[in-house]
């Protein structure tokens, strides 16, 4: 068993490396010399990538009142940082394709994380956050640690499974107990070896346990109250502002931090449902 988060990623980092397209687009974004035809070029390598990226922007998601058609054109209408950011929840899916895993429905897991992105993002907007695309995917990949932890040590998952279908349900304390460390842990490592943002490790790795986040509270707090609000919901429960009262993992200052009012709820969860489908069915076919 690996000691620590950042031992048992070292074991995987080279399957599940990050996704060359990613690494293209982000590296022709620090030239200064950079243009929206070149990123274009880079994207249009990839057809299948330059298809998703279109459909997205083309989405409910957006919401644009014109149909773009060129990946260049739509670096001027989304951004450069919404595109790098879209690049890499499109090719994520893609990425954790490599590894096997028995413990996990993987269209479920997949549906869970993108849901909870949607709500972040949807939620961010509420609290005037810049760029929300990269709490869409802070959203998207807060629980890419279970995959390396089911992957790496399936026996040990297993056991952190039972225990925590026993217990209050809450997955995080079971890996702590068992393994030593949470797929928070794990999944803040990987993002560390991929070298993407501060803020992504840091939502990554607190997304549980939110007060703990030191530079970036706010964003950690937003994932933190989507992925309780899309664990909360099922069809017995009414969708308003008392969903999460009884949530066990919720941490209610973090309605403080972000100065959230839950009565936005049932207007959230509409434009959630509304652009999940579209969003599910372009990042993760066949879901």
């Amino acid at each position: 068993m690996a000691n620590k988060a950042e031992d048992l990623v070292k074991g995987v980092v080279k399957l599940i490396s990050l996704p060359e397209i990613y690494i293209r687009v982000s590296q022709a974004l620090e030239d200064e010399n950079h243009n929206a035809k070149q990123l274009g070029d880079i994207i249009g390598h990839d057809p299948a990538l330059t298809a998703r990226i279109l459909r997205i922007v083309n989405s409910a998601y957006y919401s644009l009142a014109s149909q773009v058609e060129l990946v260049s054109r739509a670096v001027s209408v989304i951004g450069e940082d919404d595109l790098r950011n879209l690049v890499l929840a499109t090719s994520a899916v893609d990425t954790f394709k490599r590894i096997p895993n028995q413990l996990v429905d993987i269209d479920l897991f997949w549906r869970h994380s993108v849901h909870t992105g949607i709500v972040a993002r949807l939620l961010s907007k509420y609290c005037n956050i810049l760029h929300g695309e990269r709490l869409f995917v802070a959203g998207m990949l807060h629980d890419i640690g279970k995959l390396v932890l089911y992957f790496k040590e399936p026996e040990l998952s297993q056991q952190v499974l039972l225990k925590a279908a026993d217990t209050d349900g809450q997955l995080y304390k079971a890996e702590k107990e068992i393994i030593g460390f949470t797929h928070g842990d794990v999944g803040a490592a990987l993002i560390d070896a991929w070298k993407l943002s501060d803020t992504l490790k840091e939502v990554i790795a607190y997304h549980h346990t939110p007060l703990s986040a030191k530079d970036f509270r706010i964003e950690t707090s937003i994932v933190h109250i989507a992925n309780c609000i899309v664990n909360a919901i099922d069809p017995d429960v009414e969708i308003d502002e008392h969903l999460l009262d009884d949530y066990p993992s919720f941490e209610p200052k973090t309605l403080e931090i972000t100065g959230l009012d839950l009565n936005i709820l049932p207007e959230v969860m509409d434009k959630a449902w509304e652009h999940a489908a579209e969003v599910l069915d372009i990042i993760c076919p066949k879901i």
